[in-house]
């Protein structure tokens, strides 16, 4: 009973999920080693596994000794601890600034303007539709989806809704695309506002 009140639950993120075989590893925020993870080992009623999902669970020895998840159950967007600031929301914030610059100096096209809003709503309600499509183990939205809408001027309706949801933050891949689309679109209003490219 005494080394019961002892348990140590921990905070994860998922890294990888096998459907057909039931079992993935994770990894601690700022750890190395990964800690194998069974179907059998989550809590019932728990949503289907993604990659990307954060995960509080008991860490015990497994197969040779190595780590493995016990009682895993998956955070749900309103258990995750908020953030006031993050870094996707600074960054969307910079992307506004330049848009709002670009509109006062008269250089940005009401067409292109009324672009950044469209894809940024749709952006918005695309990472919604996937986070609770995640949940119900639903129709997911493709991630390669996701950032065509983004690079095609979504990005800061997708920054907003990656700190938000806390959706796809944890994903490096998913990570490397939305990096790509943030520094085209902060050259490209960047490049209207100082006048160098004209449309």
């Amino acid at each position: 009973m005494g080394r019961k009140n002892h348990i140590v639950r921990n905070e994860a993120e998922l890294l990888s999920w096998n459907e057909q075989r039931g079992f993935g590893f994770a990894r601690l925020p700022g750890g190395t080693e990964r800690i194998f993870v069974h179907a059998k080992s989550f809590l019932p009623d728990m949503p289907r596994p993604q990659p990307g999902d954060r995960l509080d669970l008991e860490v015990v020895p497994g197969k040779g000794g190595k780590p493995a998840a016990r009682d895993v159950r998956i955070l749900l967007p309103d258990e995750l601890p908020s953030s006031p600031l993050s870094l996707h929301l600074a960054t969307a914030a910079i992307l506004t600034l330049l848009l709002q610059i670009d509109i006062m100096l008269d250089r940005m096209p009401g067409l292109l303007a009324s672009l950044y809003v469209l894809m940024g709503g749709l952006s918005l309600f695309a990472y919604s539709w996937d986070k609770q499509a995640a949940v119900l183990g639903a129709w997911r939205v493709r991630e390669r989806d996701l950032q065509i809408i983004d690079f095609m001027g979504g990005i800061i309706g997708g920054l907003v809704a990656q700190h938000m949801m806390r959706h796809k933050r944890y994903k490096n891949s998913f990570q490397n695309g939305t990096l790509v689309a943030v520094v085209f679109h902060a050259a490209l209003l960047g490049a209207i506002g100082l006048g160098l490219f004209h449309l």
